[in-house]
C-alpha cells in the first residue's frame, strides 16, 4: 500500500535538514538509487525505514504520514488544540459551578498544568472521555 503524498513529505524533510539525496540515502543507510524510489513514491518505505525517518529527524510520525489536514496543520496538531479546549472548558465550567473567583493567571496555571499531565499520560480522561472534574478541583483548590 502507497501512502498518497509520502515522498514529497520525506523530500521536505530532506531539504529542511539540508541534505542531498545522496546524504539523506547515507543517514538512513540505503542506496541513494533506493532512496530516489521512495521520494518519488515508486516504492513504498519500510516500517523500519519509516522508524528511522521518526528518529533520526526527530519528524513528527503523523505529518509524515497523513501529512496536512488543512494549511500546515497536522491531526495530531488538531487533537492538541482540542484537548487545550476541553481542559480550558472544563476548568470555566467548574469555577462558574462552585461559584469560585479564580484570577485569570491562575486559572491560566491550572489550565497549563492540567493540560501537561494530559501530555504526559492523558490522565484526565475517565471512561466517558471527559475531564475528571475531582481532579480539577483539586487543581482548583491549590490555585483559588
Amino acid at each position: 500500500m502507497t501512502v498518497e503524498g509520502l515522498g514529497h513529505r520525506l523530500s521536505a524533510i530532506r531539504r529542511q535538514e539540508k541534505l542531498s539525496q545522496e546524504e539523506m540515502a547515507e543517514r538512513l543507510h540505503v542506496s541513494r538509487s533506493a532512496y530516489q524510489y521512495y521520494e518519488r513514491g515508486e516504492r513504498d518505505l519500510p516500517g523500519s525505514l519509516l522508524l528511522k525517518v521518526f528518529q533520526e529527524f526527530e519528524a513528527d510520525p503523523l505529518w509524515v504520514l497523513e501529512g496536512d489536514i488543512e494549511a500546515g496543520i497536522s491531526r495530531r496538531v488538531q487533537e492538541l488544540a482540542r484537548a487545550y479546549r476541553k481542559i480550558g472548558l472544563a476548568i470555566e465550567h467548574r469555577i462558574k459551578e462552585r461559584g469560585l473567583s479564580v484570577p485569570d493567571e491562575k486559572k491560566w496555571d491550572a489550565i497549563d498544568f492540567l493540560f501537561a499531565e494530559f501530555l504526559k499520560e492523558d490522565p484526565l480522561n475517565t471512561a466517558e472521555n471527559a475531564p475528571d472534574t475531582q481532579r480539577i478541583d483539586r487543581i482548583l483548590g491549590l490555585v483559588a
